[in-house]
């Protein structure tokens, strides 16, 4: 298994988040044929991923509704649905989020849920920080930790201004606190600053942050080297021994 970037506590469960490497395959729901997916899945992490169609929304998708015990161990049963927010109160479950530079965002509440969500940079213009936090808090729980994988950093991606300034609105950001520069001086996003600050407006502490995708290359990165694969970031939720 990959090493952990985090582990918590949550009442009788354990919830362990991992991120996969290039070394582990592509996981890419859309380009990878069911049984290998399964099989990649299980070398990577020993379980079945429940995870999302992702089409840079803020839709929410509560996996709990639509994927029973059964389907996870179905390898024709590929994604739990379209959107960007995945949310879970499972005892035991494994849920992904698969990006190659965008943010994987996981929140875990105390009440036990626990909160995927998928920011590329419209997403993040839409406020899917917002939706996410909105979601992990709908049972009346707080909001104890907060996980962001691997994704790509400003000194790889160069942003308009205009668009730039879609994230900062989307972020509660001023444009000038998201803003960077890549290492060869041109203007950049910086994500984790718009992820740290859009959850510090919801009083929420960003506790964990990934490797740039674009320097390091363990991980997939669309955007420095047209990678086409996809790595994931995976909560792995089970009873605490």
């Amino acid at each position: 298994m990959p090493s952990p970037l985090f582990t918590q506590q949550l009442g009788t469960r354990r919830v362990t988040i991992v991120a996969t490497e290039r070394l582990d395959g592509d996981v890419h729901p859309q380009r990878v044929a069911g049984p290998d997916l399964l099989e990649r899945q299980l070398r990577a992490t020993g379980g079945r991923w429940i995870m999302l169609d992702e089409v840079h929304s803020t839709a929410v998708v509560d996996v709990d509704d639509v994927i029973d015990h059964d389907d996870r161990d179905d390898p024709g049963v590929v994604t739990a649905g379209v959107g960007d927010v995945l949310v879970t109160c499972r005892p035991a479950a494994q849920v992904a989020v698969w990006t190659a530079d965008c943010a994987p965002i996981f929140l875990l509440a105390d009440d036990g849920t626990v909160v995927g969500a998928h920011g590329g940079w419209k997403g993040l213009a839409d406020g899917v920080v917002d939706v996410a936090a909105d979601t992990a808090r709908r049972g009346g729980g707080r909001v104890v930790a907060a996980v962001l994988g691997p994704v790509i950093g400003p000194c790889c991606y160069e942003f308009s201004a205009d668009d730039l300034r879609s994230v900062a609105l989307g972020t509660h950001a001023h444009p000038a606190a998201i803003a960077g520069r890549t290492t060869d001086g041109a203007p950049a996003l910086d994500v984790t600053a718009a992820v740290r600050t859009a959850l510090a407006h919801r009083g929420i502490r960003l506790d964990v942050v990934g490797s740039c995708t674009g320097c390091d290359d363990r991980w997939y990165s669309h955007r420095v080297r047209a990678d086409m694969g996809r790595h994931a970031t995976v909560a792995i939720i089970e009873a605490a021994p």
